[in-house]
């Protein structure tokens, strides 16, 4: 019986893609003028569908999703106890494309977390 494989590369751009999407779009408008892009948000998100796919679980979750999947393919972390230490030892394996997936997705991840806690965060005055 063969198992479904699948290839990290087409996973993480398929976690990636409403994240990216929606970055686009919120960044399209206010540095460059392109209007259509907002429109489009607009139009996708009157469908149930759309609104599924941008809920912030998925968009928070994608990023963090490709990130753990691409991190489990790069990096290993050991313990061991030498000459009495205890050592702890963390590589990263040199997959270029692994490493250019896990880059952009924790990119991408701090962004949109950084935009939610500044578009969030109140001054109390006290």
């Amino acid at each position: 019986m063969n198992s479904l494989k699948i290839k990290p590369g087409l996973a993480s751009i398929v976690l990636l893609l409403p994240a990216l999407f929606f970055s686009v779009a919120g960044v399209l408008y206010p540095a460059f003028g392109v209007a259509g892009a907002n429109r489009l948000l607009d139009t996708m998100m009157a469908h149930g569908v759309f609104k599924l796919l941008f809920s912030p679980v998925v968009v928070l979750g994608g990023p963090l999703a490709a990130f753990a999947l691409n991190a489990w393919k790069v990096l290993h972390l050991s313990a061991d106890i030498v000459n009495d230490e205890f050592v702890i030892a963390l590589s990263v394996r040199r997959i270029l494309g692994h490493l250019l997936w896990l880059a952009l997705a924790g990119g991408l991840a701090v962004c949109l977390v950084a935009y939610a806690f500044v578009e969030n965060f109140m001054i109390v005055a006290r």
